[in-house]
């Protein structure tokens, strides 16, 4: 299938580590999460396999206001260049699952070392599949790795986070939880998950189900934050405190401008003048 779209970037959006689930193959990108998919873009053509036009849209973000998104967050000069370097992202809808496990594995990592532990965890606990030709490895399901058991997740060497990693497995194998829940339904549940601090339930709120109202806030948010946004944080210690400062700054959008933030200052190492 071919979907037009116009002002999006295919690559820049799954590589600016807000989604764990595809893997890139020449030009190509492989996700396989209920079932395989394949997907390229050519110019302002996303050539596709495996999902229908309407779950593609959601998955990216297609469906988004964009130019009402960046026109409601653009409030600073620091956003405003953060917007005009970003500004082909789109707030991906991964899954609440997906994007648990991703961002649990998250913590004191790296994104590379997030897909590479992720791949491998597929090989092994991954069903088979295929498409165009490509034999695939589903992404880790939660079944899977707690009915083989706490022991087996120590081979893929994940430090302390192989307890936050089964604490999910087993909470969503014994629990209900959908992306369908309320923001506050969902709040209440993953709070229950060994591991799933504020940072990385915002991170699964934004990026599982496609909150655009959290905003996530890792070390280099926060650093980034209190160069160009003190004024905004003003007194603010805690990081609710902190939050509710940036979404009252940014509004219903602010997911976008934290986006935007996060990998304009990833990609121009604006950390490193902290």
């Amino acid at each position: 299938m071919i979907t037009k779209v116009k002002g999006f970037s295919l690559d820049r959006t799954l590589s600016s580590g807000q989604i764990f689930s595809f893997f890139n193959v020449d030009k190509n990108w492989y996700s396989f999460i209920d079932k395989p998919l394949e997907i390229r873009q050519e110019g302002d053509k996303l050539v596709y396999s495996g999902l229908s036009e309407a779950n593609v849209k959601e998955l990216l973000g297609l469906n988004d206001p964009i130019n009402n998104i960046k026109a409601e967050v653009d409030k600073d000069d620091f956003i405003d260049k953060a917007i005009r370097y970003s500004s082909s992202l789109r707030v991906v809808k991964s899954g609440v699952w997906p994007a648990t496990l991703g961002f649990v594995l998250s913590i004191q990592s790296s994104v590379n070392l997030i897909l590479r532990r992720i791949k491998a965890m597929s090989n092994y606990y991954g069903r088979d599949g295929e498409i165009n030709g490509r034999l695939l490895k589903s992404f880790p399901s939660f079944e899977a790795i707690y009915e083989k058991g706490y022991d087996k997740l120590k081979q893929f060497n994940l430090g302390f986070r192989t307890r936050f990693v089964f604490s999910a497995a087993e909470y969503f194998y014994k629990n209900e939880i959908s992306s369908n829940f309320r923001v506050e339904q969902l709040r209440d549940s993953l709070t229950n998950v060994y591991g799933v601090g504020e940072k990385v339930l915002d991170c699964i709120l934004l990026y599982g189900i496609h909150d655009l109202t959290s905003f996530p806030m890792d070390v280099w948010i926060l650093r980034t934050l209190s160069l160009y946004y003190s004024n905004i944080l003003g007194k603010a210690k805690s990081y609710k405190d902190k939050r509710k400062a940036m979404t009252d700054y940014f509004g219903r959008y602010a997911g976008y401008a934290q986006l935007f933030i996060y990998d304009y200052s990833r990609l121009n190492s604006i950390r490193s003048r902290i």
